[in-house]
């Protein structure tokens, strides 16, 4: 049965909140712009509608750049997060761990001092995105860095420092991320700005680790994010709440969007990318089936939706089998949030609907069906706002806007 949840608009209340660009001025949030993300005072605004307090635990399945971490650690709240890519939780852990001032700042001497510091045969994996990214003075200097970075013991600092140098790649690059995709875009780098601007980085890190401690009222507060699916989620924990934002079926791939960073940081060479690429979400074509979805009644809207698509026309063949992945996923994965989740514990999920051909895909309310076929009740649909349709696509079919929601659910 279709959900009968009317519509909330609440976009006065959730509209400037559901993305990250209100956190990009706030320490530790602002120290890698993960473009897929809400902010920070979303997740604050959550936690108080849900009355979550001290000892409350909340999960975050997709926890991208680490925003819901770190808002509950300043909540005083626990959290655990997963992600399928290793830069996310690289990403999220270094920015939701304590450090000290003094500690970090001991090994910035290293990095003003000229010279190479390498292991033998350093480099990094050859793969295209590589060689067009990256002149061989700036890949040199890059090396440089990293090297310099591999020699810190303590893991945590080492960790610090290499997301200081992760942070900088995009603008020390011939690339740009844009929408779904990172485009090759020629830059001029002079020699020595890689360091400089990882120094900048680095100095502007350390200076907010000194403002959050002394704002920051929970230092103890239980924090971490391991690498796991979400269709098949490893955590024995039952949580009071789950604040999450899932990939929006857009055809983004985030292993091309951040691929710069998964390949300088997590991965030896091309087959470990493809392998994460394969097993990611199905929200975009390249990703291929990886779990069979016993029990999963795939909604009737979605053939309908689909052939209505498949006659408006398709630059990419492969959409119509994506958009019935996504789905057959996210049950999966709504399936494995609702056994991870207490009793009258509620799950806030962010999500967009998509366009394609001309043909909305009612995203949030198909979801909400989901829900409630693995046994949740649908409490709110709340409109946050609307978000532009892709330049082809307003070529073809003018502006037309989908809605971006948060749905609320309880598990009774």
């Amino acid at each position: 049965m279709p959900t009968t949840v009317p519509l909330v608009v609440k976009t006065n209340e959730y509209g400037p909140l559901i993305s990250p660009f209100s956190d990009r001025n706030k320490p530790r949030y602002n120290w890698y712009a993960f473009k897929h993300s809400y902010s920070g005072e979303l997740v604050k605004k959550l936690i108080d509608e849900f009355n979550l307090g001290r000892n409350s635990w909340v999960l975050d399945p997709f926890c991208g750049g680490g925003t819901t971490l770190l808002a509950c650690k300043e909540m005083g709240i626990y959290s655990e997060g997963f992600d399928i890519l290793p830069f996310s939780v690289f990403l999220s852990n270094v920015k939701t761990r304590n450090y000290q001032p003094i500690i970090l700042r001991r090994y910035l001497g290293r990095f003003y001092k000229k010279g190479f510091l390498s292991r033998k045969n350093i480099d990094l994996p050859d793969i295209k995105i590589i060689r067009e990214a990256f002149s061989p003075n700036t890949k040199k200097e890059l090396l440089c860095l990293k090297s310099k970075i591999d020699t810190i013991r303590n893991p945590k600092v080492r960790d610090f420092y290499m997301l200081g140098l992760l942070s900088i790649l995009e603008s020390v690059s011939n690339t740009s991320k844009s929408g779904g995709f990172l485009r090759i875009k020629k830059k001029t780098i002079i020699n020595g700005e890689v360091t400089r601007q990882f120094l900048l980085k680095i100095e502007a890190m350390i200076n907010d680790v000194g403002k959050f401690i002394n704002d920051f009222k929970f230092p103890d507060v239980k924090v971490g994010a391991k690498i796991s699916d979400s269709r098949v989620l490893k955590t024995k924990r039952k949580f009071d709440a789950i604040i999450t934002s899932p990939p929006y079926p857009n055809r983004h791939d985030y292993t091309r969007i951040y691929g710069l960073e998964l390949i300088v940081g997590f991965i030896k060479n091309h087959d470990e990318l493809k392998k994460i690429r394969y097993n990611t979400l199905r929200s975009h074509v390249e990703a291929k089936k990886q779990f069979e979805a016993n029990g999963y009644k795939k909604p009737r809207i979605i053939d309908a939706l689909i052939n209505k698509i498949r006659k408006a026309g398709l630059n990419n063949s492969q959409v119509p089998k994506m958009i019935e992945g996504y789905f057959e996923d996210m049950y999966l994965s709504l399936l494995r949030m609702k056994n991870c989740l207490k009793k009258n514990g509620k799950i806030a999920l962010v999500v967009s609907n998509v366009r394609f051909g001309g043909i909305n895909v009612p995203v949030d309310k198909i979801l909400a069906d989901i829900g409630e076929q693995v046994g949740l009740s649908t409490d709110a649909i709340f409109t946050a706002r609307y978000r532009g349709n892709s330049a082809q696509q307003m070529q073809r079919f003018k502006r037309n806007p989908s809605r971006e929601s948060v749905l609320i659910w309880r598990n009774n």
